[in-house]
């Protein structure tokens, strides 16, 4: 009778377990539900530094990992084929399928070892053949190097010469490799565009040199019909003493490298230690804030703004804290980091809005209308579909008009894509949704690109204001920024009011509107109605005067 094939299946993100079917369960030995919500390096028997490199999936396309290993719950191996591909909610679906015995299996094992386009082998020697080979080879080199080539964008090459063309590219490419190794070295094809070189260097100088000289020859241009093209390749390099560390386990290692090269714009990198431990941290620090969302620990606090002239508030600032259950209650200096090029920031702003609008509602039913302004992250306000989603989140509110919850942008975010800049804020304008610039005057302030920017105010940089009393040249920068937004219609608040001198300092100035702790500092949500009240009763600067608003 054969053996049972498992086929188990496992949906993880950012390294979590969300949900796992009885025949993982079962290849693992964990009861049935066990599984979820258990951080996947659990059950992988590899080093907690590769997990997050061995769990990468392309953006599109898939992945196959064979022959890795498993631990179960009584701390058994058992080596499996993983397959994953990207699901449309961002986590990953891997498949397993348990590695077993038997004829068929060694027939099928031999097949898979060799390349059928280039006649590459498929996979990478093992160190014990390697260490073999170099015994008969006159390699000196005290160091092993496992080095990951990646070709860039290579669906791209596909789409512009087709699949034929795309497999003579590779086919070129694997000559070309061939045709330029040092002695001793080794190559072979480990993924669609994906190859892998085994070389003896003295160092890691050396190495650099001599995959540099590879590059090189992989880079002249490649010839399909009438067309040619240029190949840029990514490479990452794991490095040991000879015979120190598996192959399984650099190869690995030089995937982790080439993808960080991808993330840093550079073209070869060397695989750390140190930094793949602070990848892992931060992998995991993610992690946990996406349960922290999912868990409902982050809440809001609210910042009043006045119009100090007038002796009434504006609106509030929501600015985000996150309630940890053991930490305590976090301000987004110690997490917003962590995330802020990262697809959790979007979906921690998203949760911003949503609830700054929630909370609007109900100020409403208890008789206080105010606006809520709301920071957005320049990768969530910049990227496709944030208007979409902006439009879904207002409708669930339709008794609340557009303009009560405004939205904050860094003057850095407007500037680093003008045009695509100017366009959401058009399209959030729109809605009925206005656009602040907040901490104006950290970047540019150039009144070339702000007149192409629709947005409704400037918020000023704190650090100007509270330099007022005391800086000349903040008092002249202020003063400069006030005479351009008034001459271009728009409103200019002061962050950073410490107290009423700087609100005097201000008004004198002709800026009547500010924010601050000499105003109040972020408050619940509870507390913000009685707050107004008080302050509208017996605003702060009752005998001030001023010049126009700007």
């Amino acid at each position: 009778m054969p053996q049972r094939e498992f086929a188990g299946h496992l949906k993880v993100c950012d390294g979590l377990i969300l949900w796992a079917d009885q025949h993982a369960h079962d290849l693992l030995d964990y009861p049935q539900g066990t599984l979820a919500d258990m951080p996947v390096g659990e059950v992988l028997a590899a080093d907690a530094t590769l997990v997050p490199a061995l769990l990468e999936v392309p953006a599109l396309g898939t992945v196959d990992r064979l022959a890795v290993p498993l631990q179960t719950r009584t701390g058994e191996l058992v080596r499996v084929n993983l397959h994953g591909e990207h699901m449309e909610d961002r986590c990953t679906l891997w498949t397993l399928r348990k590695v077993v015995g038997g004829l068929r299996r060694t027939r099928m094992d031999a097949l898979a070892q060799r390349d059928a386009l280039t006649g590459l082998p498929s996979r990478v020697p093992s160190l014990d053949v390697l260490l073999s080979d170099a015994e008969r080879t006159p390699v000196a080199a005290g160091w092993l190097a496992l080095c990951f080539l990646d070709i860039d964008a290579f669906r791209e090459v596909n789409d512009r010469l087709g699949a034929s063309g795309g497999d003579a590219v590779l086919h070129e490419v694997a000559r070309r490799l061939r045709a330029a190794l040092p002695p001793g070295a080794r190559i072979a094809r480990v993924g669609g565009d994906e190859f892998a070189l085994v070389l003896w260097p003295a160092g890691e100088a050396q190495c650099r040199e001599r995959v540099e000289q590879l590059l090189v020859h992989l880079a002249h241009p490649y010839r399909w019909k009438d067309d040619a093209l240029t190949l840029h390749i990514s490479c990452g390099v794991a490095m040991s003493p000879r015979g120190q560390q598996p192959t399984e386990v650099m190869l690995q290692q030089a995937r982790q490298a080439v993808f960080m090269a991808k993330q840093a714009g550079q073209t070869i990198r060397f695989f750390d230690a140190a930094q793949a431990l602070e990848e892992r941290h931060e992998v995991g620090s993610r992690q946990r804030i996406r349960q922290g969302l999912e868990r409902g620990e982050f809440v809001l606090a609210y910042q009043p703004k006045v119009d100090m002239l007038q002796g009434r508030v504006i609106g509030v600032e929501a600015l985000v804290r996150w309630q940890h259950p053991e930490r305590g209650l976090l301000q987004p200096g110690t997490f917003i980091p962590l995330v802020e090029d990262h697809e959790v920031v979007e979906q921690l702003g998203d949760w911003a809005m949503a609830e700054a609008l929630r909370q609007a509602a109900d100020w409403l039913s208890h008789g206080r209308s105010t606006s809520v302004s709301v920071n957005v992250s320049p990768r969530a306000f910049l990227r496709a579909g944030f208007a979409a989603r902006l439009a879904g989140l207002l409708a669930q509110y339709p008794q609340l008009p557009p303009a009560v919850l405004e939205l904050e942008i860094l003057e850095t975010t407007a500037i680093k894509d003008l045009d695509v800049a100017a366009q959401c804020i058009g399209e959030c304008q729109a809605l009925g949704v206005p656009v602040t610039l907040d901490d104006f005057g950290t970047g540019y302030s150039s009144l070339t690109y702000l007149r192409h920017l629709p947005a409704t105010a400037l918020k000023l940089d704190q650090t100007f204001v509270r330099g007022l009393l005391h800086s000349p040249d903040d008092r002249a920068i202020v003063e400069g920024i006030l005479v351009m937004a008034r001459g271009l219609g728009r409103r200019v608040i002061a962050e950073g009011v410490e107290s009423v001198a700087h609100g005097e300092a201000l008004l004198g100035l002709g800026c009547t509107l500010g924010q601050g702790y000499g105003i109040a500092r972020p408050m619940d949500p509870c507390q913000v109605v009685e707050w107004i009240a008080a302050f509208e009763r017996d605003p702060m600067w009752r005998s001030a005067t001023a010049t126009p608003a700007a």
